[in-house]
């Protein structure tokens, strides 16, 4: 087993995903490294936001809890089911979630990481794939 990656090794490996169009993850080992990636910064940050981007309600919703559980988070249950191509938005901070419809073509998954100093780490990456952290 390998040791974890340093906070600065994850951000160094998640910089290609803070651009406006991220490259695709291809390959079991870039999902592999891109999860322990997003978990080790998780570590290193007091909360996550996340913002997803899916084609249906019920696809942004199967990705909200197979997130929210990688990123030990309580599922929310006050979002709003809507029809169509789907922007879900959770902070988990406030415990809110907010869905609307989405007229852009991006799918796939933002995440904030948010720390109180700002010398820590505030950053957004994405787009990951909605089925990122789902069981196979």
């Amino acid at each position: 087993m390998s040791p974890s990656p340093t906070v600065q090794q994850s951000q160094a490996a998640l910089a290609k995903f803070a651009a406006l169009d991220p490259p695709p993850i291809t390959t079991a080992e870039e999902r592999e490294q891109a999860k322990t990636d997003l978990l080790a910064l998780a570590q290193a940050t007091d909360y996550q936001m996340f913002g997803i981007l899916a084609e249906t309600c019920d696809q942004a919703i199967a990705a909200l809890t197979a997130y929210s559980q990688a990123f030990g988070y309580e599922m929310p249950t006050n979002w709003q089911p809507i029809t169509g191509p789907t922007y879900l938005k959770f902070n988990p901070n406030l415990g809110s979630c907010y869905t609307d419809n989405y007229v852009g073509n991006h799918r796939g998954v933002l995440i904030s990481f948010q720390s109180e100093s700002e010398e820590i780490i505030n950053q957004t990456y994405g787009h990951f794939p909605l089925d990122l952290f789902s069981n196979p």
